[in-house]
């Protein structure tokens, strides 16, 4: 009986997750000095990071976030995605990293 509390508790947390914490910015992972290099050359120095649940929110309403996050004349491009938890909550895991490049 105890398991399937446990289980039902699982499963509602994605909706919690939902109620309680929207998306939101945060930090971008750090480059390494090579990684620094590239970005300066081709311009893409800017970038943003996302932080959300991929059981309650869109792929598209992450780009749009950092959409706004680059702003004008800006395009994001995904980067990469990592889940560590000591950049995001345990309720919003996953981080997408953009960088922002001149359209």
């Amino acid at each position: 009986m105890r398991l399937h509390r446990i289980a039902a508790m699982l499963l509602l947390l994605p909706l919690l997750a939902e109620c309680s914490l929207p998306p939101f910015e945060t930090v971008p992972p750090q480059l390494t000095p090579a990684q620094q290099q590239v970005a300066k050359s081709d311009g893409t120095e800017a970038r943003v990071a996302i932080c959300y649940n991929a059981f309650t929110t869109t792929a598209e309403r992450v780009r749009a976030m950092a959409q706004a996050s680059c702003g004008e004349g800006m395009v994001p491009h995904a980067t990469g995605r990592d889940m560590l938890l000591s950049n995001c909550p345990l309720l919003l895991p996953e981080r997408a990293t953009f960088a922002c490049v001149k359209s």
